[in-house]
């Protein structure tokens, strides 16, 4: 049963499931191969799926494994890559995103074909060069040498213009349809996973909110009522 929901999310993708393939798990297949020479298990994960009486365990283990990498890759990317490209002069916006709710279809088609390739290529960046470097130091293969390191920099090179290209465009057209933040008391956090602010209240905002309430739920005590002198009639003589 678990190896047949993963070919159908593998070979018939819906375009959310698509995106996190493309984030995560190709990513996190490319980063596994830098474990396998310091874990020979893994290496038989990777192997073609017949082979004889194994049956589906060692796919659904590299299947769950590589999301694993992937997602640690995605930490990785976030601390490496999304800070080098921000320091480069590409500045995150902050999002008006109290207009999320009426334009979330845009927004997500937006993660869907910008933010996810960027993490496609700032991840596999990093899975890439891991991957490289601990099979070349540890020389698995023979075919590793001077003219591979020249191909694993053009590789690098390229993948880094092709994350900063696509975080631009996340950036620039996200902003264009949330619009821009334009008011005080509204702050941002860049996050691993995407670009997320929350709003802050002002302390006088607040107070005057708390009197405001305090005014409301205050009942209108009625003054006791004076006591009145004695009629004349009533008055007793001498009195």
């Amino acid at each position: 049963m678990a190896a047949l929901a993963t070919r159908n999310i593998v070979m018939d993708p819906s375009p959310r499931q698509f995106g996190l393939i493309v984030a995560y798990l190709l990513p996190g297949f490319v980063g596994l191969v830098g474990f396998v020479p310091l874990v020979p298990a893994i290496g038989q994960w990777l192997q073609p799926v017949s082979q004889g009486d194994m049956g589906f365990g060692p796919p659904i283990y590299a299947l769950m494994a590589a999301t694993v990498v992937g997602k640690v890759i995605s930490c990785f990317r976030w601390v490496l890559v999304d800070q080098l490209h921000h320091r480069m002069g590409i500045k995150p916006p902050q999002w008006e995103d109290r207009r999320l709710d009426e334009l979330l279809g845009g927004f997500d088609y937006l993660v869907q074909n910008h933010f996810r390739y960027y993490e496609f290529s700032a991840g596999m960046l990093i899975a890439s060069l891991w991957a490289y470097l601990v099979n070349r130091i540890m020389q698995t293969s023979p075919i590793l040498g001077t003219g591979t390191d020249l191909g694993m920099v053009i590789l690098i090179a390229v993948l880094f213009v092709s994350s900063r290209d696509a975080m631009q465009k996340y950036y620039s057209r996200s902003q264009r349809l949330l619009g821009q933040i334009a008011e005080k008391g509204l702050s941002g956090d860049i996050m691993y996973n995407g670009n997320h602010h929350c709003e802050e209240s002002e302390p006088t905002s607040a107070s005057s909110s708390e009197e405001r309430t305090d005014t409301k739920v205050e009942k209108k005590v009625p003054a006791p009522n004076k006591a009145q002198p004695p009629a004349a009639k009533d008055r007793k003589p001498g009195k």
